[in-house]
């Protein structure tokens, strides 16, 4: 009976570990289970929870990381690995920012960072919503732009002030060069860097692009292509520890079996 509670533990508890070393498929968490999810953290500012949205107020610096997702691990993928996308989807809720000069800035970035480099995009609300390009470097708080594209049209219908948006970017990490798509108000904006190592550990960063500017995240779904042990394999790994473990019963009991039959055998032959 231990034996098969062991075995019973051990078939529920790896698909667990598994799920939290790496991401893959999809998963969507609103502010609640972001707040709760120990790959989540808030680098510079923790933000207010309201009903299932994160709230994050003004701060006092440039670029900075409001929220910061780890999804792979260091060498989760190889330089010989096929091409990884990993897909983001945030939902976003524009807030008025606090600059009497610009009541309505509002530029969400989002980032994929290796742990030196940083890819990504702006979707914000120059010429009623327009995308740019952005590369640079970060340590996971702060981010130093070292390269800024120019604005493209977004499409139409960018959000007022208390309405929300899906800000989509897709990263697909190639051997050699990755590519970058942003999207978000029925346009897109595609670019291709060989400025990030996907070897290296994997994080999802969002941004602030002002001080003075605010925003709700009211969720985000993320979708990789990355392929785990499923869990037959898992299944499999548990059935051969129930083999080996009746396999090693029954040997035992051939055993004490032939020990018995010597046992009568030497009765016997004392009688």
């Amino acid at each position: 009976m231990k034996n098969f509670l062991a075995i019973s533990s051990f078939l529920s508890f790896s698909p667990v570990l598994l799920s939290s070393q790496v991401l893959a498929g999809t998963i969507t968490q609103n502010g609640n289970q972001l707040l709760n999810n120990p790959n989540v953290s808030f680098p510079t500012i923790s933000p207010t929870l309201i009903g299932d949205t994160l709230r994050f107020s003004t701060a006092n610096v440039f670029y900075e990381t409001i929220l910061r997702w780890d999804l792979f691990p260091a060498n989760t993928l190889t330089d010989n690995s096929p091409t990884e996308i990993i897909n983001i989807t945030a939902n976003l809720g524009r807030l008025r920012s606090t600059s009497s000069r610009l009541p309505e800035d509002w530029d969400p970035t989002i980032y994929l960072w290796d742990g030196t480099n940083i890819i990504g995009g702006i979707l914000g609300d120059n010429l009623g919503g327009a995308f740019q390009r952005i590369e640079g470097t970060s340590d996971g708080t702060s981010n130093n732009l070292s390269l800024i594209g120019s604005l493209s049209d977004a499409g139409n219908g960018f959000p007022d002030i208390g309405e929300s948006i899906d800000f989509n970017v897709e990263f697909e990490l190639g051997q050699t060069e990755t590519k970058v798509t942003l999207s978000g108000l029925g346009e897109s904006l595609s670019y291709t860097t060989n400025n990030f190592d996907r070897t290296k550990s994997l994080s999802l960063l969002i941004t602030r692009n002002h001080p003075y500017e605010r925003y709700d995240i009211n969720s985000i779904t993320v979708t990789s292509n990355h392929v785990v042990p499923e869990p037959l394999t898992i299944l499999g790994a548990g059935t051969a520890v129930a083999f080996g473990i009746s396999f090693k019963r029954k040997v035992n009991q051939s055993k004490n079996k032939s020990n018995e039959s010597s046992y009568f055998e030497i009765i016997r032959s004392s009688e």
